[in-house]
């Protein structure tokens, strides 16, 4: 054969450091931490030794240093990947999440979404399952009798109904659910089943949306998959497929029948549509004559989209980390070989990702690509003895991709598919047009769906083939072959594999072999001498990579400098540690919340965009002001603080930032009555409210303040807590002569004007809760008071009105002039709460604003007669 020698000076380092990350990411930590140590000493002996040898041996044979260089590159492979195995590993181990993976509890997860959604089997009541993948930030579970939160690493893979398929890629969400143990080695960290839960409080809420790429990103994907839907059957589900992978059209006839007959990296968007699209960046950068290092920066950035466009799952990754590597080639002019950069991109993924090892799709878009670049030229020479050389390559393609897989394949499904080789011979002239015209349109779709339209139309003429070798060569007889499953079926096949290779490099000793045979048993002439070529010079190619003529003992074991040592170090260590993401990191860069104490005497929960206000009445009780969005966020932060009785729970009115977690807060807890606003609005969530207070026996009222003056009431301790209703100001002709909506005057609109303002007096803090008073509900509570004579006293603490809006009154903030504003809002919210404008406006008048969506649960508390603040931001 002639061409470039193959470089194989990686090919024993990636097999050695691919075998021990398999068995290590199933391991435990002490034997992994103790591979890398033995793997660095050895490393050191045999820098040592070869200092010696060349020290005493000027010219030793080239056998021996090629076999120093290998082990010294083998046993650096293998220290560097159990070193970043073992990190991980550690980390896994620490902190809040294997303890309730271990116990299998319930827990809540945050993170963001990094799959889209699969469908799998129908549960008992007969829906359809999702599943879908989450990149953990945080967990909350029960640990020790205690409800906490802390940082998580990993992924978690969710199953959970239809609503799971309605999450855009790349959103933050929280999922609650029961937390279940994976096999030893998994890719993910967990699996969490979500709960069933009333649509009152779900199980699965969005917290974030995507960024601004992955929202583009969605909508190029959504786009198409609306322009594929006017497609015939079969084109509605492989045009998408082929061109972003998007299945969810596919029908599952169609689908059988891709899997019978191996095509199903047709729509997995596998290193096969990478290199097509490769293939056709660089052919129109070469037509329109850009030099090297543009066509360079255009390649890399047409494939850094097409990730993205697709997203990053393990096949698109090794392909992409592979056209990476032959891209650098590329730019330092050196010739590209293909068996060295699918080694590079593996090792490299690997230190990244251990992990992905034992990952399918990662797997077999590795072996197929060793396939295709060793298996491909022996074979087609030995068919293109019978066979013109077009035809004789065609079929060598997917027979060396199939004979290196098929062992993989079997794990998956015990079958043998008997016509994957024809099928892919056949389908594969039309995979090409498919995913250019595809691509072409899916980028086209959101900004001109027409031609997007005209793109996929013909696309979908290309998929028709596929659709028809598909369904044709799967209702073929024995289109498919029972096989043994597991390991031994996988290990059958392999030898089947090993023997078709051996089949093709020795055939003509085997010829020879057979004649002979038949010879001596006096069958057939003597045979002629087999030609013999020369052995593949294996060591020369490991010692010299090829045709350079300079040996890898040279190159791998050359000692390093002191500073390149240094570095290489340093930089081994950062890519741990920014791989792993250990807790003790995480805790440092966010920081987090502090453990409250019990003198806690005012806390704003952070409920996201929502108000839940808590005032301390005593030891396990506590006043609470509203309860936050649907969702056990408000129930959860009463554990945290430790109550389980409420003296008074004020829903200040019906909106669902204010009174969706009830259900949560009331389970559970003591709740000895209830004020709500007069305002029934919206009516519905009033109604649901009235529910859920008399199924739970509590007593409740609709209150408003005495247009003559404030009326404190005491708390359960007189001498320690009181607290009154300043607003809305009771109907009647002095109610609608303040201007404040009653429950007779409502209007559409009016409920944040009806909310409830209170007063919470302790002995040491005055504390005032504004609801969500508008401008003209703040104007009015003003006049009340300034009219009625009211003297609120000093006042320590204020909840903002409405999240901070612009709608702030400025004489009211002046009459007020707390020392601490507490703000309940959510992250990146879509409202701008709270604006800027209401925070200069109480820091004007000397206040500390503490904002849930920056300091998280918050709160004041007194000691020395010296008032704190405590929390995120404290």
């Amino acid at each position: 054969m002639s061409g470039v020698p193959r470089d194989l000076r990686l090919v024993p380092a990636t097999l050695a450091g691919s075998s021990v990350t398999w068995w290590s990411v199933a391991s435990e930590v002490r034997p992994v931490a103790v591979c890398a140590a033995v793997a660095g000493v050895t490393v050191l002996l045999l820098v040592a030794v070869r200092a010696v040898l060349l020290r005493w041996w000027s010219a030793p044979p080239p056998v021996v240093r090629a076999s120093l260089g290998q082990l010294v590159l083998v046993g650096a492979v293998v220290m560097v990947l159990s070193l970043v195995v073992a990190a991980q590993l550690k980390a896994g181990s620490t902190g809040l999440l294997p303890g309730l993976v271990g116990a299998g509890a319930s827990g809540t997860v945050r993170g963001s979404v990094v799959s889209e959604p699969r469908t799998t089997s129908a549960g008992f009541d007969g829906e359809p399952r999702v599943v879908r993948t989450i990149a953990l930030t945080s967990v909350t579970g029960w640990s020790g009798g205690v409800l906490s939160t802390g940082p998580a690493h990993g992924d978690v893979v969710v199953l959970g109904g239809t609503a799971l398929a309605d999450v855009d890629y790349g959103s933050t969400v929280e999922v609650d659910g029961q937390l279940l143990a994976v096999d030893p080695g998994s890719a993910t960290t967990a699996m969490l089943a979500l709960r069933e839960a009333a649509p009152s409080s779900p199980a699965l809420r969005v917290l974030e949306p995507p960024g601004p790429l992955l929202r583009a990103v969605s909508t190029v994907r959504s786009s198409f998959v609306d322009v594929s839907s006017t497609l015939p059957e079969q084109a509605r589900g492989l045009v998408p497929g082929v061109a972003v992978g998007d299945t969810s059209m596919l029908s599952p006839r169609l689908d059988a029948a891709m899997k019978t007959t191996s095509l199903t990296h047709v729509t997995a968007v596998s290193g096969s549509h990478f290199a097509i699209i490769f293939a056709t960046v660089a052919g129109l950068c070469t037509l329109v004559r850009l030099p090297r290092r543009v066509r360079v920066v255009v390649a890399g950035l047409a494939m850094a989209g097409f990730v993205l466009l697709v997203h990053p799952e393990p096949s698109v990754v090794r392909a992409a980390a592979m056209s990476a590597v032959a891209l650098v080639a590329v730019l330092l002019g050196r010739p590209g070989q293909a068996l060295s950069a699918l080694c590079a991109a593996v090792l490299v993924l690997l230190a990244v990702d251990p992990f992905l090892v034992r990952s399918y799709g990662f797997v077999l878009s590795a072996l197929g690509t060793a396939g295709l670049v060793v298996g491909t030229r022996p074979i087609a020479a030995w068919l293109g003895r019978a066979l013109p050389r077009w035809m004789a390559l065609a079929v060598a393609v997917p027979l060396a991709a199939q004979l290196a897989c098929a062992p993989v394949i079997v794990l998956l499904d015990p079958v043998v598919a008997t016509y994957a080789v024809p099928a892919n011979v056949l389908a594969a002239p039309a995979l090409v047009p498919a995913t250019v015209l595809g691509v072409v349109g899916a980028l086209l779709a959101p900004w001109w769906p027409g031609a997007a339209g005209l793109f996929a139309q013909v696309a979908g003429w290309a998929t028709w083939w596929i659709a028809e070798v598909a369904e044709r060569l799967a209702g073929a007889p024995l289109a498919s072959i029972p096989w043994a499953a597991g390991a031994p079926g996988a290990l059958l096949l392999a030898l089947v594999s090993a023997a078709g290779v051996v089949l093709v490099w020795r055939w003509s000793s085997i010829v020879w072999t057979a004649r002979t045979g038949m010879f001596v048993a006096g069958i057939g002439a003597p045979p002629s001498a087999p030609r013999r070529g020369r052995a593949p010079a294996v060591f020369a190619r490991l010692g010299t990579g090829g045709s350079r003529g300079t040996g890898a003992v040279h190159a791998a074991a050359r000692p390093l400098s002191r500073a390149a040592g240094l570095l290489t170090c340093a930089l081994v260590g950062l890519l741990v540690v920014w791989q792993t993401q250990p807790p003790w990191l995480a805790d440092v860069l966010r920081g987090g919340g502090v453990a409250w104490d019990a003198d806690w005497q005012v806390v704003v929960c952070d409920v996201g965009q929502g108000d839940a206000l808590v005032v301390q009445t005593g030891p396990g009780r506590a006043v609470m002001v509203d309860v936050g969005p649907p969702g056990d966020a408000a129930a959860r932060c009463l554990d945290e603080l430790g109550v389980t009785t409420l003296d008074l729970l004020v829903l200040t009115h019906f909106h669902d930032d204010h009174v969706g977690g009830l259900a949560e807060v009331l389970d559970g807890r003591v709740v000895e009555e209830a004020y709500v606003s007069p305002v029934r609005e919206p009516a519905g969530h009033a109604e649901g409210v009235a529910r859920l207070l008399d199924a739970a026996s509590i007593p409740w009222q609709a209150v408003s303040a005495n247009p003559g003056g404030l009326e404190l009431l005491a708390g359960p301790a007189p001498e320690q807590v009181v607290w009154g209703v300043l607003a809305p100001v009771a109907g009647g002709a002095e109610g609608r002569a303040a201007g404040q909506p009653t429950v007779e005057t409502a209007e559409d609109g009016a409920a944040n004007d009806g909310s409830v303002v209170m007063v919470i007096r302790t002995p040491e803090l005055s504390v005032v809760a504004l609801g969500d008073l508008e401008a003209r509900g703040q104007a009015a509570l003003l006049r009340s008071l300034t009219d009625d004579g009211v003297s609120l006293g000093p006042v320590d603490v204020v909840k903002m009105a409405h999240h901070g809006s612009r709608a702030q009154d400025p004489d009211l903030a002046r009459l007020l002039s707390p020392d601490v504003v507490l703000v309940g809002v959510g992250a990146d919210n879509t409202y701008g709460h709270p604006t800027q404008d209401a925070l200069d406006l109480y820091e004007s008048h000397g206040a500390t604003i503490l904002r849930t969506d920056l300091c998280s649960t918050s709160g004041v508390l007194v000691r020395r007669g010296q008032t704190l603040v405590a929390g995120g931001c404290s």
